[in-house]
């Protein structure tokens, strides 16, 4: 075959590519210029106040593990989805049915260029919020655990929220149980997070919860964190002089931790990830995951925004998504990372973000510029 033979079919696929990444970056043009942003606050705290390592020291750490844990959680999705169609819902050969669903839709080029943008900048945003998570202290120093250790017994009529678990919880194998279940939030965020990407069905939707996603690790996770800087329950007695109200908490944490030890010879993930983050805010290490912030809390305001997005998807996921909530909520405080007022405020905040971001999305301007196309066929 000669190859002038081929090179119109080759022209017009580069044009092809070349259209659909250019629609790409527009629909994901309000993501990217918000990172852009966002992105530009750790480099201004940095120059603004003595910090012994500039953001993004670690940045190419940060697209490792994000891939890493994309990758690992992608494939959970996907092994749950394959399990569910093929032993709950008997659909027989959903092997073939899979693997063809995986060629036809998942690996569309319409997906994976929606998806392309979000993925290779979203670790920018992960590297920023940590960065800026981890400074806090330096940039305003802990004072706030008081008043919300008070302001959570106020509102639990005069009983810290922990004490109201512990008959049902305390025992170690569901302490243990919850604590593994909890550390799991961050691959089933990023599971989220993939598949939205590249969501090609109802497209506001999917820009709304990218949005809101994204805002809410800068205002919740960032600004809000460093007004209200705090450390929690499980460090209350770390750093503030006086009486610990959560000393009976920690011992009973610290024990599970020394009875799984020695009954199943198993670390008990809550424990030495409280170990670890302490020993990183004590050596000013500023690596990626570290960084120690009570109020708000990220683990509710984005479980809050996944439980929102399940809830247009149907009763299963309806009910799959207020149970994750719940349990990430109840966990926040029995394990000691959160007082319950944490998760309030951070509810309140998240729902006040997606109802921002939706109302921007449905400005008819807005619309005309993320999706020309569509409102071609409106008019």
């Amino acid at each position: 075959m000669s190859l002038s033979a081929v090179s119109p079919s080759a022209s017009g696929a580069r044009g092809l590519l070349w259209d659909g990444f250019i629609a790409s970056l527009r629909e994901n043009s309000p993501l990217i210029l918000f990172i852009f942003i966002y992105g530009l606050a750790p480099v201004l705290v940095y120059s603004q106040v003595e910090i012994p390592v500039a953001p993004y020291h670690d940045i190419l750490t940060s697209y490792v593990g994000f891939f890493a844990m994309a990758g690992v959680s992608g494939f959970g999705a996907f092994a749950l989805w394959y399990l569910y169609n093929s032993r709950v819902r008997k659909v027989k050969n959903f092997q073939a049915v899979a693997w063809q669903r995986i060629r036809t839709d998942f690996l569309r080029r319409e997906r994976l260029l929606l998806a392309l943008p979000v993925l290779a900048l979203w670790p920018v945003t992960a590297s920023g919020f940590t960065y800026l998570k981890s400074v806090i202290p330096l940039v305003h120093p802990f004072y706030l655990d008081p008043a919300l250790a008070g302001w959570d017994r106020t509102l639990h009529f005069g009983i810290d929220p922990w004490r109201y678990l512990q008959p049902v919880l305390g025992y170690a194998p569901i302490t243990y149980l919850i604590g593994f279940g909890y550390t799991l939030w961050f691959l089933i965020l990023q599971a989220v997070l993939v598949l939205q990407a590249g969501a090609s069905g109802n497209r506001k939707r999917r820009l709304q919860f990218l949005l809101t996603m994204a805002l809410a690790w800068a205002v919740v996770g960032s600004l809000m964190a460093m007004i209200m800087s705090s450390v929690g329950p499980c460090y209350f007695g770390l750093v503030y002089d006086g009486p610990n109200p959560f000393a009976e908490q920690v011992a009973y944490l610290r024990g599970v931790a020394a009875s799984v030890a020695e009954t199943v010879r198993l670390p008990f993930s809550t424990t030495v990830l409280q170990d670890m983050l302490w020993r990183s805010y004590s050596t000013n290490d500023f690596g990626m995951v570290r960084g120690i912030s009570a109020a708000p809390s990220m683990h509710i305001a984005s479980t809050w925004i996944i439980a929102r997005l399940a809830w247009d998807m149907g009763k299963a996921a309806r009910i799959a998504g207020c149970t994750f909530l719940g349990f990430i909520f109840i966990g926040s405080i029995h394990l000691g990372w959160h007082y319950a007022i944490d998760g309030y405020m951070s509810v309140v905040l998240a729902w006040l973000l997606w109802r921002t971001v939706g109302w921007l999305l449905n400005r008819p301007a807005v619309q005309a510029f993320l999706w020309p196309a569509d409102a071609d066929k409106a008019r």
